[in-house]
């Protein structure tokens, strides 16, 4: 059986009038699918050349290529090593590539894994970008202008190529907005059901998605009322917004099922919340907007000038959101730009967000978004007498377009909008080789513990995969080590002796205090604890030691 309401919304959806269509041309012979194999191309490239040539890695895209990692190579290979720290769905869509890591050890060491998945959804955001301004309607050099204007910004080619979850949830984003979009104007259920799809796999990137989808909900219900039916509108709504529901449950159910905790996503010792807690993050920045609505509305603010041109064109599809003119497409493009970046302003306000320009990378394609929609707007009502101004019209705006991605590359000089990665983009311009920087190269600081480890290969080790992962994926042997995902290290962590030869524990400062060993042995990494003998200190900048079980210990 139909619900009542969604049979309606079928059956209304039938009854519209249909226009001939033509066979729609192959993929490769659109300008969608072109851009977007360039893209892919473009960022392939770019990717070898962050990872081989300037030995780039970024640390929470190795985190989750090692959670990938775990599930399949550890002692103990399940799905639930995956962890329930950080959203899923990249470690999943990584395990293939992973699975490679026998033969093409490179995929998990460097990371790769991880790069290819982003790559590959960058390539689809510009596809689905570009679908959507064709969609709005905007004339085709515009639209192939600012399609470019996303493609080849820094910031975008950078977490593009990279392996992080950033542009891989941007590409969620564009792919709700264009299923949404195209329902709004066909009626077609099955882009409806899409953008819902786009929506849930967002919500497997990011949590970002929760307020972005209820907003968008609510956009595509008030932008439709007077529209539509109330059976049509809310046989939308359900089937928009039932797939993120019912995948947010079955995540809070694993988390019940496997962590004992049903929040345990969000009130982890490893999470978000608990690693802020630290004080590592606390910058002057995030000072100002502790708990201080103007200051973390402010800090949330500047970010758009990763894509200037957002400001007016916002307020312009405002206008058109509501009143007699309501354009229910463009209250989606708004409520989307607040429901993205609602969560940080949200962390930001309880002192809980780090400061790191990634989190606020939607504001570039929602403000290319929204400045060809307020183009497409004004163009509309205005009537140009020549083509000689058409022409000079279109070159401004090419410019004003073009000038968005100069903004990012400003603004990445610009210390508290440009948190590391305006180091990372610098160095790539200079061709400069990153390998002895130890807040961009994680891999080389922790060489030393590796060698010792590689030439003792009978040494059994407890390590803490949260703090270590960059150790334990390098590591010749995985098997020697007992990590955070296997069944047993709790009982061996609180009850060594006989069972492990020794423990790992970095420095406990910073994000490092959440290690598990220094929290259930408190004191351990300066010798306090009486049952263990220190065999080495490795003069690193995370200042690890390697401790002996002793058979006094438990």
């Amino acid at each position: 059986m139909i619900a009542p309401e969604i049979h309606e919304s079928l059956s209304s959806s039938v009854e519209t009038v249909r226009t001939p269509t033509r066979a729609k041309p192959a993929f490769f012979r659109t300008d969608g699918g072109r851009l977007a194999l360039i893209a892919f191309i473009v960022y392939g490239l770019a990717s070898i050349y962050l990872v081989f040539r300037l030995h780039y890695y970024a640390s929470d895209a190795i985190s989750r290529v090692a959670n990938a990692y775990y599930v399949l190579f550890s002692r103990n290979p399940h799905l639930g090593a995956i962890g329930f720290v950080w959203n899923p769905l990249p470690s999943l869509l990584e395990l293939p590539i992973v699975a490679l890591h026998p033969w093409i050890p490179v995929v998990v060491t460097r990371g790769l894994a991880g790069s290819a998945i982003s790559v590959l959804l960058g390539a689809i955001a510009v596809y689905h970008l570009d679908h959507i301004i064709d969609r709005l309607g905007v004339s085709r050099v515009l639209r192939i202008v600012l399609t470019l204007s996303f493609m080849l910004d820094p910031l975008i080619v950078l977490y593009a190529a990279n392996g992080m979850s950033d542009v891989m949830w941007v590409a969620c984003i564009l792919g709700t907005y264009s299923g949404l979009l195209d329902y709004i104007d066909t009626r077609s259920l099955h882009r409806l059901i899409a953008g819902a799809l786009w929506l849930t796999a967002g919500f497997g990137m990011r949590y970002e998605a929760v307020p972005f989808g209820a907003l968008l909900l609510f956009a595509l219900v008030v932008g439709r009322w007077g529209q539509a039916t109330m059976a049509e509108l809310r046989g939308s709504a359900i089937l928009f917004g039932v797939p993120v529901v019912f995948t947010g449950g079955v995540w809070i159910y694993f988390n019940w099922a496997i962590m004992k905790n049903a929040l345990y996503f969000l009130d982890s010792s490893y999470g978000n919340l608990a690693q802020t807690a630290t004080g590592a993050y606390m910058t002057a920045a995030m000072i100002r907007a502790d708990h201080h609505v103007l200051g973390a509305l402010l800090y949330v603010l500047h970010f758009g000038l990763f894509y200037w041109p957002i400001y007016p064109s916002f307020l312009i599809a405002a206008w058109f959101s509501f009143g007699k003119q309501r354009d229910p497409r463009a209250l989606i493009l708004v409520c989307g730009t607040v429901g993205a970046e609602l969560l940080e302003l949200a962390l930001s306000y309880k002192g809980s967000l780090g400061q790191w320009d990634r989190y606020f990378l939607e504001f570039i394609p929602n403000g290319i978004l929204l400045t060809a929609y307020a183009t497409m707007k004004l163009r509309s009502r205005v009537q140009l007498p020549s083509r000689t101004i058409q022409a000079m019209l279109g070159t401004v705006l090419c410019l004003v377009f073009l000038s968005g991605s100069v903004g990012t590359v400003a603004a990445l000089q610009v210390h508290e909008l440009g948190q590391q990665d305006g180091a990372v983009v610098d160095a790539a311009f200079r061709d400069q080789s990153m390998v002895n920087s130890s807040s961009l190269d994680p891999f080389s600081i922790d060489r030393q513990v590796i060698r010792y480890v590689d030439n003792h290969p009978h040494l059994t080790i407890l390590a803490d995969s949260f703090t270590d992962g960059p150790v334990v994926v390098r590591v010749h042997h995985l098997n020697q080590f007992v990590i955070t995902s296997d069944y047993d290290f709790a009982s061996i962590l609180h009850n060594p002796r006989g069972r492990i030869d020794a423990f790992l524990v970095p420095e406990p400062v910073g994000v490092a205090t959440l290690n598990a060993i220094s929290r259930a042995w408190p004191g351990i990494w300066a010798g306090k604890i009486p049952w263990t003998h220190l065999i080495k200190t490795f003069p690193d900048p995370n200042h690890y030691r390697l401790y002996a079980i002793l058979p006094t210990a438990p």
